[in-house]
């Protein structure tokens, strides 16, 4: 009997020591292939959902084990306009397409050379101006934030001046 073949018996039987089978249908090799995971296509159903979130591309890694470069050139090969997070390693033309930290108000981004929204500070600055309408000074916001551990654009803490600014930024416009 082969493994595709159904029991002469009729009876559930256990093929490498596995459990028998109950509903009498043959188990086949197949049942235990899962697909990889690395074709464009699964890439890009994957992670483009999670990159328009707002998700980093660490962040997608972290989340389906592909690794960022991967999916870095699978989405940018697929069309897919990426963010830049820093302007160091941006040469000539191309300096349009990053996000510049010093310049860019808190809560966008630039991407191809268009102001548009950071969805994952934007959460962020819509906390920063709650707690700033309920009354809540700058130094409670930046220590909130930071007990939340909640970075900054550039990684590090919050401190009070940043919230000043930033709130003050907000009311402006």
């Amino acid at each position: 009997m082969s493994v595709c073949e159904p029991p002469l018996d009729g009876g559930s039987h256990a093929i490498n020591g596995g459990p028998a089978l109950t509903t009498g249908e043959p188990l086949l090799h197949h049942d235990f292939i899962e697909l990889s995971h690395k074709t464009k296509a699964r890439i890009i159903s994957k992670c483009a959902p999670l990159y328009d979130e707002g998700l980093s591309l660490r962040d997608i890694e972290e989340r389906t084990g592909i690794p960022k470069t991967t999916i870095r050139e699978t989405l940018k090969s697929s069309g897919l306009a990426l963010r830049n997070f820093s302007n160091a390693n941006v040469k000539g033309k191309d300096r349009t397409k990053a996000k510049l930290d010093g310049n860019t108000l808190y809560g966008y981004a630039y991407n191809d050379g268009k102001l548009v929204i950071e969805p994952r500070e934007q959460v962020t600055l819509r906390l920063m101006l709650k707690l700033s309408k309920s009354g809540r000074s700058n130094q409670y916001i930046a220590d909130e934030l930071n007990r939340k551990k909640i970075l900054t654009r550039t990684g590090g803490q919050w401190r009070r001046q940043v919230i000043n600014t930033i709130i003050k930024r907000q009311k402006k416009k």
